[in-house]
This record gives structure tokens, C-alpha cells and sequence, in this order.
């Protein structure tokens, strides 16, 4: 911890290298006094689906035409309708199980959010928002929130990731509170050696139990957990030695109220790790639960790392193991009061990264379909975390882990349907063969902005959608502060309506307001805590998306 408190961290180090100071009576003390200064406990977990998911199949539905079906004689450059009016969809789309838009509860969605349908009562979508094009500028945003910055800059002292505001606030009392599986330069979109240490996705902001940590695999994190009582503390062994040659006075003191939650809290860890409760915390058992690992469906081969090289760069890796071992992982980190924030994402470069030009897409007859990797990757494990969360009593409260906890699922874009080729048959430089090689080879599944957000958890509207997108403008229909739509707006068709102008008051959300609900539906104030110089986005938050 900064300043002059003493975090979890600090007080467990401290026991297993001299022991646990104090009587009875003063252990006593600390824990009456880290109970009064206890808080409901909050858990914040980021689920995001790196490389783009196709939006309009998912909690952004649309329904369309395949006109990858078409038959159409080679050379042609004006069918009818035209290569621009064209809308490609994932081959058989339009049957089962690749259905049109449905609806369950209050939400509309597309047949990649089918195998989800169990937890829209508890979830919440937003299907008017935007995501950014710009891989690694968007996967940020997600992050960082909205705000004028640089990629490339040094991370200013007020800036903060949504995890980082959020351990910052309520992650001092445990071990590792802020556990992610990213990697922001395992993209080979940009170069490492464009952004030091400091630039970019920084670790490094807010107090130390605010800071990320790589949860990586299984084995490291069992190897991480069983060496922290032979991390050197030098420099703040003396702090801790002037605070514990006073236990009680400094117990009572309610300006130490941090160092005592920390105390407690290490406490309850320590007697777990060396057997002094009837719950142990045993290193090398962990993650390795029979039962759990088979409701997780986790196989020796989910623990494993990937690497790839992209654009022709050196291969990279986010040296995390597949999503349903990260959720186990998670779960358990939880569950035994070391952690409370999780960034999970996929193990794959790109996975959901789905280019392809409109001659594969004809051949094909149809897009990519992404159901089978949003499955294996989202939902499934997904689905089995909630179960487990909401099986979970927390300690003896009467609610369960997953009354505590929101859950963000998210990408960091959508992807096209189309593509315009009229500049391209504008074009007097070339021949018409050229004009229909270029046709045929432009990407009609791209990086597209329109995309979706949600959320889900015990403080989460459930059963409830926001925004949709129009039928014929493809785009977000703006919305009105309580989550309505702008009602200068056609509610189907997205147009703007004739005579009307739009309510200076309507927005499409995007990553920044994604960020502050993340935090308002964990209890936080995100225009608070800007104001006191603990994150940069200046997004204000979605409030409708919160239980009333």
C-alpha cells in the first residue's frame, strides 16, 4: 500500500518470515475492528472476446438477407441488387440452429448469445454502443475508458484502468486483489519497443493492491501463492515493527482503519495457508479440484499457452491458458479471499478476429460462424462460473458470491456485413476486370464500431435491454439518459425521421460509459472518484442498467 498504511501483502509477508505479533486479546481487537470497518464485499470480472465478435449476431441482432447464396456469373459488376446493397451472413443463416433475432425475457439477440438464454435473468444489454476499430486502441478503451489520451504516452498518476478504480477502492484486504489474463502487446499491431514500461497499458497505477498481476497458468499461480513467504520486505519491515510495538492503541485507531482491515485480513490468510482454521489454503492443491475442473469441462490441454505470429512479427503469447481455466482459476481466488478483480479473455491472438473477402464469402456461402469459439470460450464457462458463484455462500451473510459480484461481457468491436464497392466502379483506371478482381477481393467482414455491451450480476436489472440497432441504418439508435430511445428516431428502421432532429441529450454508448457502470453497479461513484484524481474517464454511467 502507498503512503503510510500496510497492505494484506505486507502484514503475510511479515508473519511468515517473524510470526504473528500480538496477544489474544489485541488479535481480538483487530478483527472487531477490521469487522466494524468492513464494507459488503464486491467482485468485478471483465469477460472479453479479443478480435471482434460479430455484433449483428449477437446482442446487436439484426435481420437480414444471405446474399452470399446468390448465384452470379463471374465478371459481373452491377447485379441486382447491386455488390453494395449486399448482406452476408454466417453460411445457413436463417435456419436452425443459425436462427433469425429472437426473444427471451425483455432481450432481443442473435443466435451466437443462444447458448446464453439461462442467464438473461440476470443480465442486462445494451445494444445501442459503439467499440472502436483500431484493435489495440479499443481493447485500451475498454480498459482505460474515454478520455483524450495518448497510446503512446507515459500513464499520468490520475489515470486508472476500470479494474485498478475498482481494487483501489475495495482491494486492500486481500493478497492479490487484481488478477487479469490479458496481454495488451501480444497484438502484433504494435511494436514493444514503441511502448516502455509506463506507456500504454500500464501495471503500474494506484496503490500497490490496485496493481495488475498476470494470473497466468495454474502452475504459476501455485508457485506464485507457495513463494510469497521468501519475498524480501526490507523497507517495510520497519514500518510494520513501529505499528506493532503498539498492537492495541493502533488497532483502536480508526486513522490506521486500512492497515487493520490488511492485518485482519492477512491474518485469516495466514492461519489458512499453515492450517490455523478449518479451511486451509493449500498452494499445491489448488486449481486441481476433480469436481470442479469437471464442471469447468477443463482438459490438460485448456492449461496450456499459445503463441502466434502476427503481421509477420515475432510470435507473441498472453501466456494465459484457455478461458475455462481462468474462470476455475478465478472462482478459486475468490472464493478463498486472495482476490477480487479478474480481466478474462481469450488465450488466442485475435480468436474472433474473422476477416474474409467477398470471393471466400461467395464460395463459402456465407460468413464465418463464430458460435462453436463463442461457445468453448464464453459461454460455457461463463455459464459454469454463475452456477458455482450463485451455489457459493458468502461466509455467513445468507447471500451467495454472485450477489457480490458484476460481470462485463464484452469485444472490442463488431464486424461488417457489407461492402460499398461505388468508389471502386467509380474508378476510370481500371479495367472492368480489375474492378471485379478488386470487388471480389475486398473484406466484407472488417473492423465495424457497432457493437454491444453486458452485464450481469446481483445488483444488474435483469431480463432488460437498451438501445437496439435499426433494420435499415445498421447503426445505434441514440439514447436518452433513463435508456429510452431518442424518439426522433425510427424505433425500427434507425432512421432519423423526417422533420425531426435528434435530442441533444441521446448518445450511443462506448467504452467509457461501459467503465463507469462497471463501477456504479459495484457501489462506486466513477464521477467521485475521477474528481479525486483515481481515473480519467469522463464517461458519465448508464444508471438505468442498475437494479432500482
Amino acid at each position: 500500500m502507498a503512503g503510510t498504511a500496510i497492505s494484506t501483502l505486507d502484514w503475510l509477508r511479515f508473519f511468515r518470515s517473524f510470526g504473528v505479533p500480538g496477544t489474544k486479546k489485541e488479535l481480538g481487537i483487530a478483527e472487531a475492528a477490521a469487522a466494524e470497518l468492513a464494507a459488503e464485499p464486491r467482485f468485478l470480472i471483465y469477460w472479453f472476446q479479443e478480435g471482434g465478435w460479430d455484433g449483428y449476431s449477437m446482442f446487436n441482432p439484426v435481420h437480414t438477407p444471405n446474399d452470399a447464396t446468390r448465384s452470379i456469373p463471374a465478371g459481373t459488376l452491377r447485379p441486382a441488387p447491386t455488390w453494395s446493397q449486399h448482406k452476408y451472413r454466417p453460411k445457413s443463416y436463417g435456419t436452425s440452429p443459425l436462427n433469425p433475432p429472437r426473444t427471451s425475457g425483455g432481450i432481443q439477440y442473435g443466435y451466437l448469445a443462444e447458448d446464453g438464454v439461462p442467464l438473461f435473468p440476470n443480465m442486462a444489454v445494451v445494444s445501442s454502443h459503439n467499440g472502436n476499430t483500431f484493435h489495440s486502441g479499443g481493447r485500451w478503451e475498454y480498459h482505460y475508458g474515454r478520455y483524450s489520451a495518448s497510446l503512446s504516452a507515459y500513464r499520468q498518476p490520475v489515470e486508472r484502468t476500470v479494474m485498478q478504480a475498482f481494487c483501489e477502492a475495495y482491494g486492500n484486504g486481500y493478497l492479490l486483489p487484481h488478477l487479469s489474463w490479458h496481454r495488451w502487446l501480444s497484438d502484433g499491431e504494435l511494436s514493444i519497443p514503441s511502448y516502455p514500461e509506463g506507456t500504454g497499458y500500464y501495471e503500474k497505477l494506484g496503490p500497490v493492491h490496485a496493481h495488475t498481476l498476470y494470473g497466468k497458468t495454474p502452475a504459476d499461480m501455485r508457485n506464485r501463492l507457495m513463494s510469497l513467504g521468501s519475498v524480501s520486505q526490507g523497507q517495510r519491515n520497519a514500518r510494520i515493527r513501529q505499528f506493532t510495538d503498539n498492537l492495541q492503541s493502533n488497532f483502536l485507531a480508526e486513522k490506521n482503519g486500512e492497515s487493520v482491515r490488511a492485518f485482519s485480513s492477512a491474518l485469516t490468510i495466514h492461519r489458512a495457508l499453515t492450517g490455523g482454521t478449518g479451511v486451509t489454503i493449500n498452494p499445491q492443491t489448488m486449481f486441481t479440484d476433480a469436481t470442479l475442473r469437471a464442471e469447468f469441462g477443463v482438459a490438460a490441454a485448456d492449461e496450456t499457452t499459445e503463441s502466434a505470429s502476427i503481421n509477420g512479427n515475432p510470435a507473441r503469447s498472453k501466456e494465459t491458458p484457455n478461458t475455462n481455466v481462468q474462470a476455475l482459476m478465478a472462482y478459486e481466488m475468490m472464493t478463498k479471499g486472495l482476490s477480487i478483480g479478474f480481466f478474462i479473455e481469450n488465450r488466442g491472438l485475435r480468436l474472433f478476429d474473422s476477416h474474409r473477402d467477398r470471393r471466400s464469402i461467395m464460395s463459402n456461402l456465407g460468413q464465418t460462424d463464430q458460435a462453436a469459439t463463442m461457445r468453448r470460450n464464453l459461454w460455457n464457462p461463463l455459464k459454469a462460473l454463475v452456477t458455482r458463484l450463485k451455489n457459493t455462500q458468502y461466509g455467513t451473510s445468507g447471500k451467495s458470491y454472485f450477489d457480490y459480484t458484476t460481470i462485463v461481457l464484452a469485444s472490442e468491436m463488431g464486424r461488417t456485413i457489407s461492402g460499398d464497392v461505388e468508389a471502386i466502379l467509380a474508378n476510370a483506371g481500371l479495367t472492368d476486370t480489375q474492378k471485379y478482381d478488386e470487388i471480389m477481393a475486398q473484406d466484407c467482414c472488417q473492423h465495424w464500431r457497432v457493437n454491444s455491451v453486458a452485464f450481469l450480476g446481483g445488483t444488474v436489472k435483469g431480463n432488460s435491454q437498451f438501445g437496439r440497432v435499426g433494420s435499415v441504418s445498421l447503426e445505434g439508435i441514440p439514447m436518452m439518459p433513463d435508456g429510452t430511445l431518442d424518439p426522433a428516431y425510427d424505433p425500427d428502421t434507425g432512421l432519423l425521421i423526417s422533420g425531426r432532429t435528434k435530442n441533444p441529450n441521446s448518445y450511443i454508448s462506448d467504452p467509457g460509459h461501459v467503465y463507469s457502470t462497471a463501477l456504479h453497479l459495484s457501489g462506486l461513484d466513477p464521477a467521485a472518484l475521477r474528481a479525486a484524481g483515481k481515473g480519467k474517464n469522463d464517461r458519465p454511467a448508464m444508471t438505468f442498467v442498475k437494479k432500482p
